[in-house]
C-alpha cells in the first residue's frame, strides 16, 4: 500500500465518528466564542530583582491587575489558574530611578480573551545602596496585669537588633517597636519571639528576631497550699530542719477546682555540693497560671551526710 492509499485509509477509517467529533468541537467553539462576554480582574504577583548591594527605596506594588473580557468559561479557568510572578529583573541596574512598564502580553490568554486595562501601567523604582544599622527594641504592651499581679520587668533579648534597607529609609529609624503584647491575662512570666513592626519603616531585619521577656509576679495571695514537700537534689543522704513549706499563691478562683497538687513542689538543689551544713532558699514549682507570692519559710537548713 503506497502513501496515498494509507493516507486515504486513515481518514476513511471510522469516518463517521471522526466527522461527529469535529462537528461537536466546532459547535462548542462557536458556542463559547458566541456567548456573552463578561469582565473580570486578574491579579498577578510582582517580583523585583535587584543587585545584592541595592534595594528599592520607595513603595512597590505587590501585584499587577489585569482587567479582562471574554467568554465566562475561559475567564473562570484564568481566575483559577495559579500564576508565576511578573519578574522585573534589575540585577544589572545602578543607583537611581528606573521606570518599568507593563503590557497586555505580561499575562497568558487564550483566543477570545482580551485585556481591557492594566493597573498600574508603569512603576517608578528608586534604587539606593543597602545600609545596615543597629537600633534598640521597644517592647509595646497592651492592657494591664490582672488583679493581684504586677509587671516586674520587660526586656528584649538582645536589646538591640540589626536592620538593613535603603539609605534614606534606614537613617530615619531610631528604634523599632514590637507589635503590642496583651498582658491582661498574663499570670506568669512570658518569653516569646518578638513580632516587630518593620513595615511602616520600609526596612528589613538583618538576622534573627529577638526574644521578649515579660516578668510578672503575684502581689497578694488569695490561696494557701500547705504541706508542700521539699525535694533535695543531691547524691548524699540529708537531714532537713523543715520537711515541708507553705506556699502562698495568687490563682483565679475558677482554676482552684482543677489545681493539681502533684504539680506543686519545692526543690533545693545541692548537686555537686560536698557534705556539710547549708541554709538554702526553697524554689517552688507551680502549674501554669498560678502566681507565687511567698514561701514560708523561704529558707531551710540542710545537712548533707
Amino acid at each position: 500500500m503506497n502513501f496515498t492509499e494509507r493516507f486515504l485509509s486513515f481518514f476513511s477509517f471510522n469516518l463517521g465518528t471522526k466527522l461527529i467529533s469535529v462537528i461537536i468541537a466546532i459547535v462548542l467553539w462557536i458556542v463559547v466564542l458566541g456567548s456573552r462576554n463578561v469582565e473580570v480582574t486578574k491579579d498577578i504577583p510582582l517580583e523585583v530583582i535587584t543587585p545584592t548591594d541595592l534595594v528599592a527605596a520607595n513603595e512597590i506594588p505587590e501585584k499587577i491587575s489585569f482587567r479582562l473580557s471574554g467568554p465566562k468559561a475561559f475567564l473562570r479557568a484564568i481566575l483559577d489558574r495559579r500564576e508565576d510572578p511578573i519578574r522585573v529583573n534589575l540585577s544589572g541596574a545602578k543607583p537611581g530611578l528606573v521606570t518599568y512598564r507593563f503590557f497586555a502580553d505580561n499575562i497568558r490568554l487564550p483566543i477570545g480573551v482580551k485585556v481591557l486595562a492594566v493597573n498600574p501601567t508603569a512603576i517608578l523604582i528608586k534604587l539606593e545602596t543597602v545600609k545596615r544599622k543597629e537600633v534598640p527594641v521597644n517592647v509595646e504592651l497592651r492592657g494591664v496585669a490582672p488583679e493581684g499581679f504586677r509587671i516586674v520587668k520587660t526586656q528584649s533579648i538582645p536589646s538591640e537588633i540589626k536592620l538593613k534597607g535603603a539609605e534614606s529609609r534606614i537613617e530615619g529609624v531610631s528604634q523599632v517597636s514590637t507589635h503590642p503584647i496583651d498582658v491582661s491575662d498574663l499570670r506568669q512570666t512570658l518569653k516569646t519571639t518578638a513580632q516587630l513592626d518593620l513595615a511602616r519603616h520600609g526596612v528589613q531585619l538583618d538576622g534573627t528576631p529577638p526574644q521578649v521577656v515579660i516578668e510578672i509576679e503575684a502581689t497578694s495571695p488569695n490561696y494557701k497550699i500547705k504541706n508542700v514537700d521539699i525535694r533535695v537534689l543531691t547524691s548524699h543522704k540529708f537531714t532537713l530542719n523543715e520537711k515541708s513549706v507553705m506556699v502562698l499563691v495568687r490563682v483565679d478562683p475558677k482554676d482552684l477546682k482543677t489545681l493539681d497538687r502533684s504539680r506543686v513542689y519545692a526543690v533545693i538543689d545541692l548537686r555537686g555540693k560536698p557534705k556539710g551544713k547549708y541554709t538554702e532558699s526553697v524554689q517552688v514549682t507551680l502549674p501554669e497560671g498560678v502566681g507565687l507570692v511567698k514561701t514560708i519559710p523561704e529558707k531551710v537548713n540542710v545537712t548533707l551526710h
